[in-house]
């Protein structure tokens, strides 16, 4: 039987799309914003791997030079004889001591000395111990937690669970550049840079909330390692949601306008963040939090260091006060205003664990890097060379003319104190309130020089954090190379004061523990009495054979001589010009106006006055403050009362080795002093 045949279906006519000229113009445009900011991407992208490319040939052509300078130094160096050569070998000593002192604080090798691992269950801190099992998360702020971390995992291994670390602009870049700085390939840490030309961004709060959103995860049985640095205020940022970043910056620049101290600003900006003022270790609890700080300050945690993340704030009313007091309150907008009329104590279940010194019983902290550290290396290396250390202050602070006012002091009343010009007493009048280096009447106690414990001589090691007031327009230069030009014009005038310093061999080095001093390369400079005083006969010198070639070239003119030679003398004069001017830019006094030490110090002795890390690294990654030292030696100069004269004479005394019977009268001229040396065009 045959099947019915199915009824063929026609097939349905689409209805033809009707074309809407707006929507496609919208279409159109919304695909060229996509793409547009997708080239925009592209772009940023290319030209930050641009700008990494060139900063790495930087970094590399600023390595070969300073080897090349290293080698032709070296040359140089092995040339030198007599005095020079005593001089040269001053140089190296200090040099050691201080490098001695930075390398001693990079945080790649102070954090094995201080934290070690069983490789079982035990951490230990500082002496103190911990039980660990896969329970450790690590966050942290500023260029220091880099490599501060890095080590910390390389020590903990896989009982590191997560990290955060928050690093300035570069920071990774830098980290890539140098093996010691080098996280571990397969690291639990995640490394993020924020913050731009010093202040806070958008990524910095971004990054500071996720890390506090991760915090708040925590169990019991967690251990939160926090690694801190100073001057950390631009990438450990996060307002409160009520208010804006904007509004927050713009309350801080109005009361740094209003010139109010820093512990007020801190005060204010703990009461607006949701991180500062112990925030980050209530929000942590009821996990274990430790603290690793590197500081500039202090030894010991301080409340405010580095914004106090840890340390309990009850943000109260004070912020509200402070604000009145300056008469900001009233301009400030509506969010911020309720903010600060807070009035009841922000509290949480962390709170209940505070004691009756106001620190959260939960919260461990640990000063893991900082000048004290240094000075202890730098005393076992003045040691090796024969010398006496004496450890003063770690940590001083004020501007750098203080500084070098009270180190001239403090040396000289040394000195007269083992001559026997003075007691204990006098010392202890004189220093008790120095603005930079005050000693206590046990301080002075164990300080006092006595001729047995002189040996071949002392060294007096100091450091902290020196601040220069700039001009308009500064040249290049750093704090410790004015510090050591300053100090030299005020040991000339100390030594004009009481000759019995003539006796004695004085000289200064100062050096940064993050290897570069200012806007330079060099890591400090060297000072001694004549390294500023020299400068000026040459001057002088040039200055005359200026006035004369001048006034013969005014002479010649004004009787109407043969015009050949009146250009001939003119061309004298500009040349001689020239060279005044050159001598009149290193002059001492012209180069601290205008904050351009750099440019003496390498315009004499052939720059052996600055202080070269020999690391290889100009960037340590680590900025604790200022390492100085002040070596004082009985007089030992083998020159002959001219310096750097063509005959030498070596000083004979049969009853000492270090020639410690020469009169004052004998050695008046017989100093280490400046030697001026080729002069560097000024850029």
């Amino acid at each position: 039987m045959a099947k019915p045949q199915k009824k063929r279906q026609t097939p349905k006519r689409r209805k033809k799309k009707v074309k809407d000229p707006e929507k496609e113009e919208e279409t159109r445009k919304r695909i060229a914003a996509i793409e547009g900011k997708r080239q925009k991407v592209i772009e940023e992208v290319r030209l930050s791997l641009l700008q990494r490319r060139r900063d790495k040939i930087g970094l590399e052509r600023d390595r070969q030079e300073k080897e090349e300078r290293a080698r032709e130094k070296e040359r140089r160096d092995a040339a030198k004889t007599g005095s020079e050569r005593t001089m040269l070998e001053i140089r190296e000593d200090l040099s050691r001591v201080v490098e001695t002192g930075i390398k001693c604080v990079y945080t790649s090798v102070i954090i094995p000395n201080k934290i070690k691992y069983d490789g079982k269950s035990t951490l230990s801190i500082k002496g103190v111990k911990y039980k660990v099992k896969k329970n450790l998360h690590i966050v942290g702020w500023g260029k220091e937690a880099v490599t501060m971390s890095a080590a910390f995992e390389r020590i903990i291994g896989r009982q590191l669970k997560r990290g955060w670390v928050v690093v300035p602009r570069k920071s990774i870049f830098m980290m890539w550049s140098f093996p010691e700085a080098f996280p571990k390939l397969d690291s639990a840490i995640s490394y993020v840079e924020a913050g731009t030309d010093g202040q806070p961004d958008e990524k910095s709060v971004t990054m500071t909330r996720r890390i506090i959103n991760y915090c708040k995860k925590l169990k019991r049985k967690d251990l939160l390692i926090v690694m801190l640095s100073h001057g950390i205020d631009d990438l450990l940022c996060c307002p409160r949601e009520e208010i804006t970043l904007r509004d927050k910056l713009r309350v801080i620049n109005r009361l740094k306008a209003a010139q109010a101290t820093p512990d007020e600003i801190n005060t204010v900006r703990n009461k607006l963040s949701t991180i500062r003022g112990g925030d980050l270790a209530r929000f942590a609890y009821p996990a274990r939090v430790i603290v690793l700080i590197t500081s500039d300050v202090s030894a010991e945690p301080m409340t405010q260091l580095s914004g106090g993340p840890c340390v309990y704030d009850p943000k109260d009313d004070t912020a509200l006060q402070i604000m009145t007091k300056y008469g900001i309150f009233e301009r400030l907008p509506q969010s911020v205003r309720e903010l600060l009329e807070e009035t009841i104590p922000w509290t949480m279940v962390a709170d209940k664990q505070v004691t009756e010194s106001k620190k959260y019983k939960f919260v461990h902290e640990y000063v893991v890097a900082c000048n004290a550290d240094a000075m202890e290396c730098m005393a076992v290396e003045v040691f090796k060379l024969g010398l006496f250390p004496v450890k003063l202050n770690s940590t001083c602070f004020g501007e750098v003319q203080e500084f070098a006012r009270e180190y001239v002091k403090i040396t000289s009343l040394m000195i007269l104190a083992v001559e026997g010009k003075i007691n204990q007493l006098d010392m202890y009048q004189e220093m008790k309130e120095s603005p930079v280096c005050p000693l206590t009447d046990k301080k002075v106690h164990e300080i006092f020089p006595a001729k047995d414990k002189w040996g071949l001589g002392l060294c007096l090691l100091l450091g902290g954090r020196q601040t220069v007031n700039l001009c308009a327009e500064p040249g290049k230069g750093g704090p410790n190379q004015e510090l050591a030009l300053y100090f030299s014009l005020y040991w000339y005038m100390r030594t004009e004061q009481f000759p019995i310093l003539r006796e004695y061999t004085v000289w200064f080095l100062g050096g940064s523990s993050h290897g570069k001093d200012g806007n330079t390369s060099a890591a400090g400079a060297f000072g001694y009495k004549s390294l500023g005083t020299d400068v000026y006969p040459k001057y002088e010198k040039a200055l005359g054979e200026y006035n004369t070639a001048y006034a013969n070239w005014w002479k010649l003119k004004e009787d109407k001589q043969n015009q050949f030679a009146i250009e001939r003398a003119y061309n004298v004069m500009k040349d001689h010009e020239a060279t005044r001017n050159k001598f009149k830019d290193i002059i001492p006094k012209h180069s601290l106006e205008k904050n351009d030490t750099n440019t003496m110090f390498i315009s004499i002795n052939d720059e052996d006055e600055l202080l070269e890390l020999k690391t290889g690294n100009y960037y340590t990654f680590t900025d604790v403050g200022d390492l100085h030292i002040i070596r004082i030696v009985k007089f030992q100069c083998n020159c002959d009362g001219i310096c750097h004269g063509h005959i030498e004479r070596t000083c004979i005394d049969k009853e000492c080795p270090v020639n410690v019977t020469m009169s004052a009268e004998t050695n008046l001229k017989s100093q280490y002093c400046c030697q001026m040396g080729r002069l560097i065009e000024k850029l």
